[in-house]
């Protein structure tokens, strides 16, 4: 079954292009205020295959000029539909499965090659392609969070766009973009390598390289790095503190725990108290077989913690 979005002729594309993006954006702020326990009900609406069709279609149409600014209404509506389904896909296994069943990850390695092609000295053109990979890659961590679907992630060109994305770079970028962008490349991939060598099947990349890359990427970020990611919940990034798994893995956790307290302690250090996660950090500072750089790291939430009532 098709959206009735796509039986539209040539003719009334335009209208359907601006219906359909004042449409998704519509579902994705419902999406936003949607209790978690409450998002699997969308997943059976067929509302993420429809979503998925949306995105085909703007896609098809975008990557005929991607350089172009007349694509900018196209990548509009990417934007939406992704940043759509990133939602509906959070801490969401049914949903997660929906997307990868309806061809997502096809959709998200033809997007990203487009995207990775794409060069222009139009200002608002770079400016929407970045956004775009932000979203898509936020969606991907969502993925990557799911025990089951991760071995479906270890397919060669898809690994390697992730390797890429961790030290992303293109001018005219936001720079809340583009954290985010490295941020969820490494955070995918510390998930994908949390499950060790013995699952990894990819040839264009070996998996020590890409630990090497996780350690080489976030040991230059900045911890003070502001951000625009949210979360509701800890236990995706606490999960690398509870297995055993790399040290890398462990880095970018630690990364993302101390950051995200360091920019907003209101919000996050009480979370990180509900979740578990300052007996992981005090267990890891006080691990002498952990690296340097892992354990000089932890103890910023720890010590937020001590002095927060």
């Amino acid at each position: 079954e098709q959206s009735p979005v796509l039986s539209l002729e040539d003719p009334l594309r335009d209208k359907a292009r601006q219906i359909s993006t004042f449409t998704v954006r519509n579902i994705n702020s419902i999406i936003c205020q949607t209790a978690c326990n409450k998002k699997h009900a969308v997943g059976r609406m067929r509302l993420i295959e429809t979503i998925l069709d949306i995105s085909r279609l703007s896609f098809s149409m975008f990557q005929q000029s991607p350089h172009e600014s007349e694509s900018l209404d196209f990548c509009a509506l990417l934007l939406e539909s992704w940043s759509t389904l990133w939602n509906i896909t959070d801490e969401q296994a049914s949903n997660c499965d929906k997307f990868v069943e309806n061809g997502g990850l096809e959709l998200y390695h033809e997007t990203y090659l487009v995207c990775s092609q794409v060069r222009t000295d139009e200002q608002t053109v770079a400016f929407s392609i970045t956004t775009l990979i932000r979203n898509m890659l936020g969606l991907m961590g969502n993925i990557a969070e799911v025990p089951h679907i991760r071995p479906q992630l270890l397919q060669d060109d898809i690994i390697y766009s992730f390797y890429v994305l961790r030290n992303y770079d293109r001018p005219y970028e936001n720079v809340w973009d583009l954290i985010e962008i490295r941020y969820s490349a490494a955070g995918i991939l510390s998930n994908i390598c949390s499950d060790g060598p013995d699952n990894w099947t990819v040839s264009r990349v070996s998996y020590q390289d890409v630990l090497d890359g996780i350690e080489e990427s976030v040991d230059g970020w900045n911890i003070e790095s502001k951000r625009s990611i949210n979360y509701k919940s800890f236990n995706p990034i606490l999960h690398i503190l509870r297995v055993q798994c790399p040290y890398q893995c462990k880095l970018w956790a630690v990364w993302a725990l101390t950051n995200l307290c360091h920019c907003k302690p209101a919000r996050f250090v009480p979370m990180l108290r509900r979740d578990g996660g300052v007996e992981l950090l005090n267990k890891l500072q006080a691990d002498k077989n952990c690296p340097d750089n892992v354990r000089s790291s932890a103890p910023t939430p720890s010590a937020r913690l001590t002095i927060q009532t």
